[in-house]
């Protein structure tokens, strides 16, 4: 049976969060050797490979998010035959589609190089390059089957250190690749190969921690369809993710330029670092829920909510207006001289962020419990208007048009959200409002203060000191507005007795 203790729950997202904060910075300085070492133009191409690969939630269906609420559920009650089921049915639609789309993205990529990169001197890398974004793709649909199953039965932790440990030997040598001039096909092909060594550790990693093993046999039409059913609503607000995050890219090398898709991966990796904490706990709340619901707990999972959508806020707001406040320096800091351009497009892209980190936790809870409806609704909000309105705000507004028909998309689509989302939790407007309002205040007031002060985040160590600084600040506005108090460390020091 699944492990849903605070314990377990907390280190789960604490894994993540190092692991993912760890892969950040090596992002970074993949990203930034891109940008020297390529150009403008090779940034461009480097930027809609890793689109592609982004992008592959909007093929997959989200199967392997589905799976990881499914197994969570059937694992913590008697329903190891239906759960058997399940991934059966996982295995019969999503191999066929993993190999589906690994041929046809390989024919394609020809294509696709033609279309997005205008210099003829960049085809040949950028269609080998997108062709291996392909193969992982598929790689990584074939592998939710391994992922799905440990992040169900709470092995999140483990699953995401040695994660870690791939990615970071990928970047390593996509470096070292970069700096030595060799061909992004065969920095591609590496990336494939990394891809496939984590799907052999994490199954290792099952055969070792999960008491449950796979036999195949042809799966029910009840499982298929519950497979199905829980996989549309996800993958609706996934390829709505995707598109914020991605589609516009595409959009700005078609209709500006290849440079301009680099210019929005520039912005968007900085602005971006704010949903990283919201983007990990999906892992960690949506299959802790869906135990709880197996388990028929589900006072137990909306106080959870509450609990983590508080705790989240009092984060996200003050490290959104960090970047807010130092967006100049510290992409100078990073890249040297940019333009002004991509600093303004930082600061929209970090409007719309701090939105999508705020729903999280509700998209997480909502999916844990099977109320798949109101997470679909905001997919579909995004995905019909995400395009059209890029399309048309860039060609009256030119780069930043992108940016605000993103955040115009996001702010429709967070209203229509948010309003059925407290509906069907039954959560009042006011208790909503002081989850956020707190926070919101406490970094107000910080910013004012950081700002009067003569600090600026140059280098390492003044960064260091500016997110001390603030962070202490921030610490006694949140306490004297009541963002937490005494409760909040009292409940913290009983997890930790229970560990």
């Amino acid at each position: 049976m699944p492990d849903t203790s605070a314990y377990r729950f907390i280190v789960n997202t604490g894994v993540a969060a190092v692991t993912s904060v760890f892969n950040i910075v090596i992002g970074f300085l993949v990203l930034t050797a891109a940008k020297n070492i390529l150009g403008g133009i090779g940034l461009g191409v480097w930027s809609l490979a890793l689109g592609l690969m982004a992008m592959a939630s909007l093929v997959d269906f989200g199967f392997a998010s589905a799976l990881g609420i499914l197994v969570a559920r059937y694992a913590g009650r008697d329903g190891k035959n239906h759960l058997h089921q399940i991934l059966n049915a996982f295995v019969v639609i999503a191999f066929p589609l993993a190999l589906g789309i690994s041929v046809g993205g390989v024919l394609m990529a020809p294509v696709l190089a033609r279309l997005f990169v205008h210099d003829v001197v960049w085809h040949a890398q950028a269609s080998l390059l997108f062709a291996m974004m392909f193969v992982i793709i598929g790689l990584q649909i074939s592998g939710g089957l391994i992922g799905g199953v440990l992040v169900g039965y709470q092995k999140l932790g483990l699953f995401r250190i040695w994660r870690s440990v791939w990615q970071m030997l990928q970047s390593l040598g996509v470096l070292w690749m970069l700096y030595h001039d060799v061909n992004l096909g065969a920095i591609g092909l590496w990336m494939v190969l990394n891809t496939a060594g984590f799907i052999v550790t994490a199954w290792v990693i099952w055969l070792r921690c999960v008491p449950v093993r796979f036999n195949f046999s042809l799966p029910t039409k009840v499982a298929v369809y519950e497979l199905w059913r829980t996989a549309i609503s996800m993958q609706l607000g996934r390829m709505a993710g995707a598109m914020l995050g991605q589609a516009d890219k595409f959009v700005l090398a078609l209709l500006v330029g290849a440079i301009f898709a680099g210019w929005y991966t520039l912005a968007a990796k900085l602005a971006g670092s704010l949903l990283l904490l919201p983007g990990f706990m999906l892992a960690a709340l949506a299959p802790v829920v869906s135990a709880m619901v197996g388990e028929q707990s589900h006072e137990r999972a909306m106080s959870l909510l509450r609990l983590v959508s508080r705790y989240l806020n009092l984060i996200i707001f003050p490290l959104a207006g960090f970047i807010w406040l130092y967006t100049d320096p510290l992409l100078q800091w990073w890249l040297g001289h940019v333009d002004a351009h991509i600093m303004a497009a930082t600061r929209i892209l970090l409007l719309m962020y701090l939105l999508l980190a705020m729903q999280q936790p509700y998209v997480d809870v909502l999916l844990g419990m099977g109320r798949n409806r109101v997470v679909a609704r905001f997919g579909i909000v995004v995905i019909v208007m995400n395009i059209p309105t890029s399309l048309l705000l860039v060609d009256f507004y030119g780069f930043l048009g992108s940016y605000w028909a993103s955040l115009m998309v996001v702010c429709l689509a967070s209203i229509s959200f948010f309003s059925a989302a407290l509906s069907e939790l039954m959560i009042p407007l006011r208790i909503w409002i002081n989850d956020w309002i707190r926070p919101l205040l406490a970094t107000a007031l910080t910013v004012m203060i950081m700002h009067s002060l003569p600090m600026t985040p140059q280098a390492l160590l003044s960064a260091g000191a500016c997110m001390a600084a603030g962070g202490a600040i921030y610490i006694v506005c949140a306490w004297f507005l009541g963002g937490f108090n005494h409760e909040d460390i009292l409940r913290f020091r009983q997890v930790w007795r229970e560990r």
